[in-house]
């Protein structure tokens, strides 16, 4: 009995070192890529507009005629 607690205070203490590395490397900022320029403040860049896709002509859906039903 006493091995076991002393293996899982163990477990819980290697899990708590672990995890404490991990959140923090996770919490470091990110560095930009070199080629990266960081805009002036209040400026404003657009790379490329998206582009529109061309979907046959119908405008809007087909139409599909329905008969109520009470």
């Amino acid at each position: 009995m006493l091995k076991f607690i002393i293996i899982l205070i163990l477990i819980i203490y290697i899990l708590n070192k672990v995890s404490v590395f991990f959140f923090r490397m996770a919490g470091r900022p990110q560095q930009a890529p070199p080629n990266f320029r960081r805009p002036a403040d209040g400026s404003i860049h657009v790379d490329a507009a998206p582009k529109k896709k061309k979907r046959g002509g119908v405008n809007g859906g087909e139409y599909v005629d329905y008969e109520e039903v009470k």
